[in-house]
């Protein structure tokens, strides 16, 4: 018996401080311009609170994200001693056998990210579970020795195949183009126990588009 802590940071991009994120970064780099560059980056993001927020499609936000919550990770390594831990951006998860410790590490954390990184815990999105109950974690349900896709995630392949189709008949994008797009979700819906699920997209790719031979 074991359980998660599986934990979201509320409105995360939303919330980065800017002169939290500079100073992090600045004890890393020294040269000047660039902090100068990253400054103007941060700042040219329009938000409702000024000195915060990072746009969430910029290729640097996603850089700055995970330099920002690495101060979390040291925290949760090396005070906290957590010796199964995991996070992607702001998702993440750690695992103890106790739940009384994962409560007491759940309030450290939570008044570590406000006092620190001026961020707050998602108030329903962060819980402590059984982890005989499986956890939703990166768009699967993940238990003990096995995981599954989201019935979400299953369901939306099937409209990007019909979406992919309309593209096609209408000479928007090429067979190969969609060929790529999909050995992506593939490669994605491997990493759960999806044979079947992945042998009958397959097959429906080649009924709608024909196979690699055909054209």
């Amino acid at each position: 018996m074991g359980y998660a802590f599986k934990a979201d940071i509320r409105h995360y991009f939303d919330s980065v401080d800017h002169r939290i994120l500079l100073g992090i970064i600045a004890q890393r780099v020294c040269d000047v311009r660039v902090l100068l560059l990253i400054e103007t980056i941060l700042n040219h993001h329009q938000t409702a609170v000024p000195g915060k927020g990072m746009p969430l499609g910029n290729l640097t936000s996603q850089f700055f994200a995970n330099v920002y919550l690495d101060e979390l990770d040291h925290f949760v390594k090396h005070g906290l001693k957590a010796k199964y831990y995991i996070r992607y951006v702001d998702d993440f998860v750690v695992l103890h056998r106790d739940r009384r410790v994962l409560e007491r590490w759940k309030q450290e954390i939570s008044t570590y990210l406000r006092q620190h990184l001026e961020l707050e815990l998602h108030p329903e999105k962060s819980k402590i579970i059984p982890l005989r109950k499986g956890m939703t974690l990166l768009g699967f349900r993940v238990f003990y020795h096995f995981r599954f896709l989201k019935k979400s995630n299953a369901r939306r392949i099937w409209g990007r195949i019909g979406r992919f189709k309309e593209m096609h008949d209408a000479g928007i994008i090429e067979r190969k183009e969609i060929v790529q797009s999909l050995e992506g979700w593939f490669a994605y819906a491997a990493f759960a126990d999806t044979f079947n699920l992945r042998k009958k997209v397959a097959s429906k790719f080649n009924s709608l588009f024909g196979s690699a031979k055909s054209g």
